[in-house]
């Protein structure tokens, strides 16, 4: 059996999930919905069969999905999620899900109702160092937590905007938390 994986977001991070997914055996990239064809129809053009769309509903009616990575800017979430919900199709989106507090919350609320797989992609769960952490603090009290975030800021103009981020703590330290909290 194959899957079949939509890819919404054309930029980095859905490029750079669908050349990881496509090396993987029984998965099949098939998708992209993009903010033109244009730029859904070059991220699909690497791959056999796949085809671009410039709407969720174009994508989701054309074809049969197993799943779809959600990988859109922090301001675009919302409208993909529900669809997915709606038509039952389990996804994994790219944090952070929301630039205000309704976004998320809708989305959790649909995802609970209809008893849906999802996953976030907070990669730091991932990693063998937080497993290795997770086997060693399992026999300890850990008394204090200290996280930090080094690294540069991309380049994307939505990144340096509250209003299309959510800001630093939201866009990127979020990882932090997640991972104490994990």
């Amino acid at each position: 059996m194959t899957l079949k994986i939509g890819i919404a977001g054309t930029g980095w991070f859905g490029k750079m999930h669908a050349e990881k997914l496509s090396a993987m055996e029984g998965v099949q990239i098939s998708a992209f919905c993009g903010t033109s064809s244009e730029k859904a129809e070059a991220a699909a053009s690497p791959y056999r069969d796949a085809r671009g769309y410039e709407s969720i509903e174009q994508m989701l009616d054309d074809r049969k999905l197993d799943a779809v990575y959600v990988c859109t800017p922090p301001f675009a979430h919302g409208e993909i999620e529900l669809a997915l919900v709606e038509r039952g199709i389990p996804f994994l989106v790219e944090k952070p899900i929301g630039v205000d507090e309704d976004t998320p919350n809708r989305i959790r609320n649909a995802i609970n109702e209809k008893g849906l797989v999802t996953s976030v992609g907070y990669h730091f769960r991932y990693m063998d160092s937080t497993s290795r952490a997770k086997d060693l603090l399992a026999v300890r009290k850990p008394l204090m937590a200290l996280g930090q975030w080094m690294g540069s800021m991309p380049g994307v103009y939505w990144w340096r905007h509250m209003n299309t981020s959510g800001g630093q703590f939201v866009e990127q330290t979020t990882h932090i938390v997640d991972l104490m909290r994990y």
